[in-house]
């Protein structure tokens, strides 16, 4: 995490109450603010060594948020964000399953995972959802903040004429194709407390004055 591109996310962010879709405030209400608890508390008890433990505890929330059981997992981060998926999955009795590239995936599925270094390489991963994605899908994008290079390819995936909404929890960035919404982008934070309720509390209040 970069201290001020943190706190720049931050101070941009909103949490429940500041969600004016009727779609994304009922999606965030059960994935982040339905009081799931964390599923891993500290580092060591991660089982993959190149992800994030704040990344591993937001995807476990929208795992169970969401009771994703049909799940497609793409990029350069598959087999860790697999393992992840599967610990999130059984913590949440969801029966994940996954599906493979080798294979047709038989009707629409539930949540993707895709993760790349550059922008054309997360493009290309998000035409491959493209095909088995309905409005419901959710299609994950890890590490959105981490470079330059990924903050690049997240804006150029929110620009991606398939994409009409996109929820950026800084952590890991949230993708849908609902033809029926329009284009919108939203920054949440996908863990609160009273603190950095407090805080941004006095943002607002600053803004009336």
């Amino acid at each position: 995490m970069k201290p001020l591109s943190y706190t720049k996310f931050l101070w941009k962010s909103s949490n429940a109450h500041g969600i004016h879709s009727p779609f994304v405030y009922n999606l965030i209400t059960k994935c982040f603010y339905s009081g799931t608890p964390k599923l891993y508390r500290s580092k060591k008890h991660l089982p993959v060594e190149n992800i994030s433990i704040e990344a591993a505890n937001t995807l476990h929330k929208i795992v169970s948020g969401i009771k994703a059981s049909k799940l497609y997992v793409l990029g350069n981060k598959a087999e860790e964000a697999t393992k992840i998926l599967q610990a999130s999955g059984e913590k949440a009795n969801t029966q994940p399953w996954f599906f493979s590239t080798l294979a047709p995936i038989p009707g629409t599925i539930d949540l993707a995972y895709i993760s790349g270094n550059d922008t054309e390489s997360l493009l290309q991963l998000l035409e491959q959802i493209l095909p088995n994605a309905n409005s419901n899908t959710v299609c994950i994008v890890g590490d959105i903040h981490t470079t330059a290079a990924a903050e690049k390819a997240w804006e150029a995936i929110k620009e991606n004429p398939s994409v009409t909404v996109t929820i950026d929890t800084y952590y890991l960035g949230l993708v849908f194709f609902r033809k029926e919404q329009a284009k919108q982008h939203f920054i949440v934070r996908p863990f609160t407390n009273w603190f950095t309720n407090a805080l941004l509390g006095v943002r607002n209040l600053w803004g009336l004055i």
